[in-house]
């Protein structure tokens, strides 16, 4: 952005360099002036001669009076227009002030109204203001925005620039000027599914976060256009959680399940909501409640006698271990402490092993740990906490993370202190 305004000052000033000389120069009036000498000595001569022929009876008296005559006339001539000539060429200092102070200006207006200034904000001179510690201010976005509104006045059929514009009322928290940006972005792009997800999630945030009525037309569109889209298979299991319809929430969100790295958070929320969402379901697919019973469920929150206040980015883990010999978790749970309190629910879909799961526990540790760099060994200072010997069904258990790992118990699982 910068680069950009250097060059557009350097360009107005060189077109002022071309203007303004020829307007402060003094032109050719100190050359007129030199040319009226000569002019002036050249009437004279004649004149003289005039004389010479009239002393000399070459010229009668009256035709020497009409030649001085006709001399005199030409020489009133000549000076009549010399004043008119000097004053073309004269400076002027006025009209060069005047352009001197409209050209940039005209310039930089008509570049706001008929370029693009949102161009000139690209990421890396976003980059460049975080490191600097100098982001825009809200006013700032705030004014970027309303330029981008005020371009696509002009510029109606810009779909991109609609959706950025949806985008970005979003980000504002402006959910009503979104969804009618949303509104004119899927309008020119009635094929993209992505954009009809999006308009649903804005339409549900103004209608207070219930995703019927239009929300969920759109979020059915959506699906019609790509039934694997991430966001429309996620808003269409909330709906159905909404309507008490559990055998189609699930069905979405096992859909969503085997698209996402099996690794990922949002892979492991949804398997816990699938895990909550069978447990809570009269019959699972096979008739029976097989999916509840193996299973333990409750909620973990931080306790007021943590040795530290871990930040809402660190990681949480919640996992149960058998209660006598392999220390390897039957199932874990990653969230974030901004999360907390988490309710729960810890299953065979959560297992690291598919030999190695809670369905073959009669009891099981329940515990919960902080790690503020994220690995899932336990290290010096996490915080932890821990319930059990507990059996598996249990869906009321209650964890406080307010233990710390001491030195000795680093590199294996957390262990609360006694």
């Amino acid at each position: 952005m910068i680069a950009f305004w250097l060059l557009a000052a350097a360009l107005i000033a060189a077109a002022m360099a071309c203007l303004l000389p020829p307007l402060l120069r003094q032109g050719r009036r100190g050359a007129a002036e030199r040319d009226a000498v000569p002019v002036a000595d050249c009437y004279r001569g004649q004149l003289d001669d005039i004389e010479a022929d009239l002393n000399a009876g070459t010229l009668a008296p009256a035709r020497g009076r009409e030649a001085r005559d006709e001399v005199a006339r030409r020489l009133l001539a000549d000076a009549g227009l010399a004043p008119s000539a000097r004053q073309v060429d004269r400076p002027s200092p006025l009209l060069a002030a005047v352009l001197l102070a409209a050209l940039p200006s005209a310039a930089i207006v008509l570049y706001l109204q008929l370029g693009n200034p949102l161009a000139l904000w690209r990421a890396d001179d976003a980059a460049h203001a975080h490191d600097g510690n100098s982001e825009p201010s809200a006013a700032q976005i705030e004014g970027m925005v309303n330029q981008l509104a005020l371009r696509l006045r002009s510029q109606p059929d810009d779909v991109d620039g609609w959706y950025m514009l949806a985008r970005s009322y979003a980000a504002l928290e402006r959910p009503a000027d979104a969804a009618a940006a949303y509104a004119k972005a899927v309008a020119l792009a009635p094929e993209e599914a992505a954009l009809r997800a999006d308009y649903a999630d804005v339409l549900a945030s103004v209608d207070g976060g219930r995703l019927n009525g239009a929300a969920l037309e759109q979020v059915r569109r959506a699906l019609a256009l790509d039934p694997d889209q991430p966001k429309a298979l996620a808003l269409a299991a909330s709906a159905a959680v909404e309507r008490g319809d559990t055998p189609e929430a699930v069905r979405q969100w096992e859909r969503l399940q085997r698209l996402l790295p099996p690794d990922s958070q949002t892979a492991a929320r949804i398997a816990a909501n699938l895990a909550q969402a069978r447990s809570s379901a009269p019959l699972d697919a096979r008739g029976d409640k097989a999916a509840g019973a193996a299973s333990v469920a409750g909620q973990v929150r931080l306790g007021d006698k943590a040795g530290r206040t871990p930040l809402p980015d660190e990681t949480v883990f919640v996992y149960a271990r058998p209660v006598d010999g392999s220390r390897l978790p039957l199932a874990v749970l990653r969230a974030r402490v901004g999360d907390l309190p988490l309710a729960f629910v810890l299953d065979d879909s959560l297992a690291m092993r598919p030999d190695h799961r809670l369905s073959g526990a009669g009891q099981v540790i329940v515990e919960a740990r902080i790690s503020a760099s994220g690995n899932a060994m336990p290290s010096e200072g996490d915080l932890v906490g821990r319930t059990g010997p507990v059996p598996v069904g249990r869906t009321d258990l209650q964890l406080v993370i307010e233990g710390t790992v001491p030195p000795s118990a680093a590199g294996g699982p957390g262990r609360a202190p006694r």
